[in-house]
Formats: structure tokens, C-alpha cells, sequence
């Protein structure tokens, strides 16, 4: 009995009689605890990683900074708890943040064909990525918010190159536009039959595929074309994936679709 009292008194105490020489104070803007006793604080205190500290910003400064304590003016931005990734692809993100970006506005710059054209070209002329795998990847077109309501065809993405594969990836996830080059290496061809959960989508002839490739059959050729990376490389993707995550304020993500390799990488 005598602990808790001691543990219940501590934790009572005013900021100001618990010095701690903070490593960072942030301050000058709406801090938002998410709880309900203090909902909102004018400053909060964090040491080695945790928080240690959260009050008035005259009482935080008095008690919690020390000779190296950084102090950050959020010049009235507001701070907020970091987000937890419910249902995301951690890996995924990695990928794209190496690709081309086919996000539409406000997220992106492509609102036609013609736009993914040229961003490919960019794409292709300048990444180092296409150097090194031999292959260009585009991520997150969206066919409704397209001019043309569609997704490329792959004489469209031949018109970008017929000697590197190309691959765009639906925002969805669900389906992907390839060139003839991708779909020759994915060995797809007129005569393939639609995979089980999966559709090859046809040109006018019911026949010749037509470049996108959905669920089952967008997942099987992606198998294909991807290349083989090394722990650098796996490494890479999955930095970049934080770097994302954490400028948008994620301190909690989740991998949804992880192979033995990739949650070897995430905890090892």
C-alpha cells in the first residue's frame, strides 16, 4: 500500500518539481494528447524516446529543460499522436517510392494517357532504378479519374518503349497495364486462359490480350517480372517506406500481405 501511495503522489506532483532535462521540448502550437482528463497541453517534454512531460509551456520549461534540451516552435502547426496503420502494405510503399508517380491530383500529376506517357518517358530516361532492374514500374493510375476513363493499352505503353517492360499498377492494387514486352516475359498471350480469380483482359478479337491484367492474373505476373533483390536492395524499399510513413505522421504500420523473406527483413 505504502508503493502505490508513493507511485500516486509521484505521479500528482507538479511538472515544476520533477526535472528531468527533457531532450526535446515542443511548444507554440495545439498539442492534442488524446485524453480525455487533458485533452490539450501548450507543451510536452520527451526524454530517450518517451514522453515525460506534458502542461503549461511556462511550467514545462521550468521543470523539464535542461543545457541540451532542443526546443521546437511549432509556430501554431498542431501536434498529434502518431497514426496507427490499420490496414496497409508496408513493403508496397517501399516499391512505390521508388517508382513513377500515377496518383492523380491533388496526390499526383496524371489526369491522361498522354500524361503517363510522358511521366514514363521521364521515368525511364532518368531513374536509376530502371538501370539497374531493367524494368519500369508506375504506381497508383486511376482509370475514373483518367480524361479518357481507362486504363492504358499496351499499345499505348509500347509507345513508351517496346524493349524495357513496362508495368503500371492500378491505385486499387487489384490490377496492373503492361506492355508487350512485360506480357511476353509474364508469358502471356492469346492463347492463355484466365487464371483462377483472375481475368486477362481481351482486345476486340476476344482474344489478344489487351495489356491489363487483373487480380489472379496480375498478381501471377507480377511473380514473374519482378526481380530478384538482394538484402540491399530489400533493405532499400523498406527504408524508404519508413521515410514515408513517418513524414506523414505514422509511428504504428502493418503489413498486410508479407511473404516469409519480408517479415524476416521487418524483424530481423
Amino acid at each position: 500500500m505504502m508503493v502505490r501511495t508513493l507511485l500516486l503522489a509521484t505521479a500528482l506532483l507538479p511538472a515544476a518539481a520533477m526535472a528531468r532535462d527533457a531532450d526535446a521540448i515542443w511548444f507554440g502550437g495545439p498539442i492534442i494528447t488524446v485524453d480525455d482528463k487533458t485533452p490539450r497541453a501548450e507543451a510536452v517534454a520527451v526524454k530517450d524516446g518517451k514522453i515525460t512531460a506534458i502542461g503549461t509551456k511556462a511550467a514545462i520549461l521550468k521543470a523539464e529543460r535542461g543545457s541540451a534540451t532542443i526546443l521546437h516552435d511549432l509556430a501554431g502547426k498542431t501536434l498529434i499522436p502518431g497514426f496507427f496503420d490499420a490496414h496497409g502494405h508496408f513493403s508496397g510503399v517501399g516499391v512505390q517510392a521508388l517508382a513513377a508517380n500515377l496518383l492523380p491530383p491533388p496526390d499526383g500529376p496524371a489526369q491522361s494517357i498522354p500524361q503517363i506517357q510522358a511521366i514514363m518517358r521521364d521515368y525511364i530516361a532518368n531513374s536509376p532504378v530502371v538501370k539497374q532492374y531493367g524494368i519500369a514500374i508506375g504506381f497508383d493510375y486511376d482509370d475514373s479519374q483518367l480524361v479518357e476513363k481507362r486504363a492504358p493499352t499496351r499499345q499505348e505503353l509500347d509507345a513508351i518503349s517496346t524493349e524495357i517492360p513496362i508495368m503500371l499498377t492500378h491505385q486499387s492494387g487489384h490490377l496492373g497495364a503492361y506492355n508487350s514486352k512485360a506480357l511476353a516475359m509474364t508469358g502471356i498471350t492469346a492463347d492463355s486462359l484466365n487464371p483462377s480469380g483472375g481475368v486477362i483482359q481481351r482486345e476486340a478479337d476476344g482474344k489478344t490480350p489487351n495489356g491489363v491484367l487483373e487480380e489472379n492474373a496480375h498478381n501471377a505476373a507480377l511473380g514473374k517480372l519482378f526481380p530478384k533483390l538482394t538484402p540491399a536492395d530489400a533493405m532499400r524499399i523498406v527504408t524508404a517506406a519508413q521515410a514515408i510513413y513517418a513524414a506523414n505522421g505514422y509511428t504504428t504500420v502493418q503489413e498486410g500481405r508479407a511473404d516469409p523473406g519480408t517479415l524476416a527483413l521487418l524483424t530481423g
